[in-house]
């Protein structure tokens, strides 16, 4: 703090100085107090299309997600799954004492083995009724037998069919009782609906469960897992107005995503899968349901995530670097070494943080943090212009030493407003080195090995 305070009332006597001096001389020159040329490090302005993301928060849960119940009463007696398990749809899960369910299968057996045989008796019984009447048919009209005779044969023919088709009636009905019984014996043995992985078990061994009671355990497909996030009502319009989204076959305005787990992103990417059509009242944000493959099972549900996601492109964005901006109040602002070597500053408006890959200042490349900006009264290409700089992208934006160029240009700015035309202080550029940030925290251990 004491150098800062020295350093900044040198330059405010620098300026007095030099205001002074050009006004009693009624020349250009400021008295000879021109300071020597500040050494800063300089970039490029870089251009390029910068794709826009943007990152909701959601949390997954199984596609297929199902309470398993006991759909029959009996006391358990195995439970075959490991708790937390994988199981593949088929797997045995739990079984049941069957012992009750196989007697209810073997009496509707031997029930339907009786109606078949009453079946048979009345089939036989039907042949002799239908015999006589083709018998008395032609014996009526000899006369041999009387009317009377044919007539009852008539009606015993028609009882016969009756009972034939009771009979076939009650065969039906035990046909189903048997299905009915085999079905639930095969209840007795509980099965995993799909695959998936299995919660821990709710119950012991040897307990009563009783048809449609509480869960024996949960389970969840989660390959692939499902994602539900929500998305602000503004940026679903904005999409939707960008002619992006598709009403006619209700395509998602946002199609692909990724995963950020514990802020790394994940291998794999999902996929949109609905759009819910209405926005909700009390939040303002529309639901988005998504699929992503879980190929290892490295995802859970339950499980909190960010969803991020590509939501535009801008078009030949300028960019600097992030550590090239400066702050003062509401204002954000970049310097840029003028034709003649001074410190140029202009206005900004932060657009996008991307991380690329620079050409380094010592020929080398190096992952930078890059900043798109825009200009806030007008474009920056129109101010480098109006400066004497007719190519944006050889413009030489100050990376180090900005907040120093910063005061220099305060000084020249109050020296144009003297009068002065020449001698302003200047800046001597040269290739921006990016450096990667370490901490400056001394080392426990380095100081242990001191002593």
């Amino acid at each position: 703090m004491k150098m800062k305070k020295t350093v900044m009332m040198a330059l405010t006597g620098l300026v007095a100085l030099g205001v002074t001096a050009c006004k009693d001389k009624g020349q250009n020159q400021p008295g000879g107090m021109q300071m020597p040329p500040l050494k800063v490090q300089t970039m490029k302005m870089h251009q390029q299309d910068v794709e826009l993301y943007s990152t909701w928060f959601g949390h997954l849960r199984g596609v297929e997600q199902a309470d398993i119940r006991p759909e029959v009463s009996g006391k358990l007696v195995e439970r075959v799954y490991k708790d937390g398990s994988l199981c593949k749809q088929g797997d045995v899960l739990f079984r049941i004492d069957p012992a009750t369910y196989k007697a209810a299968v073997a009496q509707a057996n031997a029930s339907l083995e009786a109606a078949k045989a009453a079946v048979l008796q009345a089939e036989a019984a039907n042949d002799q009724a239908r015999q006589d009447v083709d018998r008395y048919t032609g014996l009526v009209k000899s006369g041999s037998v009387s009317e009377k005779q044919y007539t009852d044969a008539l009606q015993a023919a028609r009882r016969s069919e009756a009972v034939l088709a009771a009979a076939r009636a009650q065969v039906q009905l035990a046909e189903a009782a048997l299905e009915n019984a085999n079905i639930n014996l095969d209840r007795c043995t509980i099965r995993a609906p799909f695959t998936g992985l299995a919660s821990s078990s709710t119950a012991s061994i040897g307990e009563l469960l009783s048809a449609s009671g509480a869960p024996l355990t949960t389970m969840s497909s989660i390959d692939p897992i499902r994602v539900d996030f929500v998305v602000p009502e503004k940026q679903m319009a904005s999409k939707v107005l960008d002619a992006n989204f598709d009403s006619a076959d209700q395509k998602s305005p946002i199609e692909e995503f990724e995963l950020l787990v514990n802020d790394k992103v994940y291998e794999h990417k999902g996929q949109v899968v609905a759009v819910n059509s209405q926005v909700n009242q009390n939040t303002g944000t529309v639901n988005f349901i998504g699929h992503i493959s879980n190929p290892h099972l490295k995802l859970r549900a339950g499980s909190a995530v960010r969803v991020r996601a590509k939501t535009g492109v801008v078009e030949d964005a300028l960019l600097v670097p992030a550590r090239a901006i400066l702050t003062s109040m509401n204002h954000r602002y970049i310097y840029v070494v003028a034709p003649d070597k001074t410190p140029l500053g202009i206005d900004v408006q932060l657009g996008e943080s991307v991380p690329l890959e620079m050409p380094n200042g010592d020929g080398t490349s190096a992952t930078m943090l890059m900043q798109v900006v825009t200009g806030t009264v007008k474009p920056i290409a129109e101010t480098l212009r109006e400066n004497g700089i007719d190519n944006v992208l050889e413009a030489e934006v100050i990376v180090e030493g900005s907040q120093m160029a910063e005061r220099y240009a305060q000084i020249n700015k109050q020296m144009r407003l003297a009068g002065a035309k020449e001698g302003f202080n200047k800046v001597a550029p040269s290739p921006f080195v990016y450096t990667q940030p370490v901490s400056t925290a001394p080392s426990v251990t380095a100081q242990g090995e001191e002593k």
